[in-house]
Parts: C-alpha cells; structure tokens; sequence
C-alpha cells in the first residue's frame, strides 16, 4: 500500500473532486493521476516528469509538495544521498589469468550509463513528443459545399480540446470538449467562394496537432420560382451527438406556409426559415415541404441519426419561476441555486446530472431527447437523477 497514493486520493476526495476533473485542471493525464494514487510507479514515465507532475498536483491539493517527493523517492526505492556518497572499491577480483580491477570497470560503467541514458531519452521522446490523435471525418477531405453550414466531427483524445478556424474572418469555435470516446462535432458557416478551415487539437501535455480542409462554397442564390424550396441544414445523413438537430432553409417569398413532419414552421420576411428538434437516439427522417399561392407544393427529405454518450438534460421554465439547482458527476454547476425565471432555457450534460426544483410543475425536461412535460405539481420541491444511456 502507498502512503503516497493514500495522502493524495484522501486529499482529493475530502474536497469533493473527481479524478476527471483533477486532470482538466491540472493537465495531467488521468491515468497518471490514478497511478500515482495507487502507487503504480511502472505505469509512470521517467523520475523527472513524475516528480514534476507529483508537484503539480500536491498544489492543486494543497498538500505539502516537499514532503510528497521525499516520500515518492522512498517508496520508489532511490537511495538516500548519504547512502550514494559512502563508496567502497572493490578489490581485484581474480580469476585464472583475467584480472577485474577499477581501471577495467570504470570504462564498462561509463559506456553503459551512456547507453541507457540515450535509451531513457529515446523512451521520452517516443512517450511525449508524438502528437495528439485527430481524425476529422467530416468533411473527409477538401470539397464543394452545397450549403452555408457545413457539419465538422472527428475523433481525437478524450482529454484533448479542439478548437475549429475557418477563414477568411477569422470565426473560431473554441474549447470544444470531446465526449468520453473521443468523438466530437459542430457546425460552421461558409462565405462565398474559398474557405480554409482548421482543426486544432491541444492535449492534456500540451501538445497540439492541426489538420485543414478546403471548402468551396458558391453562395446560395435566390429562388427563380415559387416552387424553390432549399434546406441548408441538416446534411443528409450527417451524425449528431448530445445535441439537438437544426433545421435551416430558405422558400421563395411566394411561399404560403412550410410543414416539417406535417407540423408548420414560421417563414420570415426574407424568406428564411429555422427550427431545432429535440429527439431520442436513432434514425431520424424530415420531410419538409413547401406550398405555393397556387397549391403547388415541393418536398425535400433528410435523413440524420442522433446518438447520446452522456446524460443531456435540456430544462425550460414554463408557466411561472422555478429555483434550480443542478449537480453534474457529483460536482454542483456554477450559476445553478438560484430562481430562474418563467422563459429561461438551460442544457446540464455529463455521466450524471442531478436536477433539483423548487416548483416542478414550472420545469420542463428533455432528457436524451425524451421529452418530460413537467416534473411535478404547482410548488412541490422535487429531485431527479439522469443517467448515460
């Protein structure tokens, strides 16, 4: 048993942390966390980027750093440095006719502390110097954009943050957190003409690692004629993941009225139209279709899957005030513990999200696209947990 390990994990449960959450913080990987925990010294790297991430932590602990290396070194078996200096030589050791004296040892010990110190290197370069994994799988490669919005989502760390620029502009969709798979997406809006879009992945080592796309993309032009009907949004057949599904487009002024699964949808002034679909995992199918002055109608279809890695809860408050308080993996979310008002929307995501409300038949959920039309009566204080599915 480490004693080590023991002062760090009853450090950081005594104030409530996960180990998850320790290693956002403090940018160390989890497994190194974990093994330090457990006192599991083969599962780290070298002494010096233990100790470095030894001192780290202890800090963001607040346990004392200089006592916590003093310890590591014991249980990791290094000697004292009273015991390194206390040197005997040893006496020629004969055998036959060959002689092992200090003058043969030194050049033996010299050359295999070179080796293995070039070895170590090597070893540290290999471990830490390799970039982080990225792999955008839409859009797959450089491409001609049918539409303004274009959907982005690859693979990568877990613990990585992705961070997408496209220019010109420069727009940039910052600290995009991947799910516990690695798997993340968003969406980005084209101009006219080139687009040079950037991914980029920072690591929990800070290392970063980028991969680029060209998109073209050559505007979208008015309707000629009332019987135009253009959705730019969903693609067809893209992926969404703990997110809702958006429904963008755009109709001929002509236009009389637009149906999404035979339910109608607000058309503006310019002709624009935009709506947002809460739904459970699976196959999803939208059938939009367009009617004119003259009855003539057009449809398009797109078809879309939702998935869900972790708990979404999506709240909106009704129907009168509701005091909320939402705790994600054991941890309360900042800004929760409070009144919110008749109107008000949120979004709680994680492994587990505890909701709390002072007046449930104000608060509405859609847990995983499921919708809960209220979680109680006028003024009861009720609480539910959701889980991953």
């Amino acid at each position: 048993m480490s004693k080590l390990g023991d002062q760090l994990r009853a450090q950081r449960e005594r104030k409530g942390i996960t180990l998850g959450q320790a290693a956002a913080d403090t940018r160390i990987r989890e497994k190194f966390l974990k093994a330090l925990e457990d006192g599991d010294y083969q599962s780290l790297p070298g002494a010096v980027y233990t100790k470095g991430f030894l001192r780290n932590y202890a800090e963001y602990l607040d346990l004392p750093t200089d006592d916590l290396v003093v310890l590591f070194q014991r249980e990791r078996g290094q000697p004292d440095q009273a015991q390194v200096g206390s040197f005997v030589p040893y006496r020629p050791v004969m055998r036959r006719s060959l002689i092992f004296t200090p003058v043969v040892f030194v050049p033996v010990i010299v050359v295999t502390g070179v080796a293995l110190f070039l070895g170590y290197l090597y070893y540290q370069f290999s471990v830490f110097a390799a970039p982080p994994r990225l792999e955008v799988l839409e859009p797959s490669g450089d491409m001609i954009s049918p539409t303004a919005e274009l959907f982005v989502r690859g693979v990568t760390v877990p613990d990585g943050r992705v961070t997408v620029r496209i220019f010109p502009g420069p727009d940039t969709l910052g600290d995009i957190r991947p799910a516990p798979d690695g798997r993340f997406a968003t969406t980005v809006t084209l101009r006219p003409g080139a687009n040079h879009l950037e991914i980029e992945v920072l690591d929990a080592a800070g290392k970063v690692f980028r991969v680029s796309r060209t998109i073209q993309y050559a505007g979208l032009a008015p309707p000629a004629n009332p019987s135009v009907l253009a959705v730019e949004q969903p693609a067809n057949g893209a992926t969404f993941t703990n997110t809702f599904v958006p429904l963008t487009g755009r109709v001929d002024r002509s236009i009389t009225g637009v149906l999404v699964n035979n339910s109608p949808v607000s058309v503006s002034a310019d002709g624009s139209f935009q709506a947002r679909y809460y739904l459970p995992a699976g196959p999803q199918s939208f059938r939009v279709v367009a009617r004119n002055n003259a009855g003539v109608t057009v449809e398009v279809t797109r078809n879309v899957v939702v998935a869900y890695s972790a708990a979404v809860v999506n709240v909106f408050v009704l129907g009168g005030d509701s005091w909320l308080l939402a705790t994600v993996d054991g941890a309360d979310v900042p800004g929760t513990g409070r009144v919110y008002r008749d109107g008000e929307t949120v979004v709680f995501s994680g492994r587990e999200v505890r909701l709390k409300a002072g007046n449930a038949a104000a608060t509405q959920v859609i847990y995983n696209g499921q919708l809960i039309a209220s979680l109680g009566r006028q003024g009861e204080v009720v609480e539910r947990v959701f889980t991953a599915q």
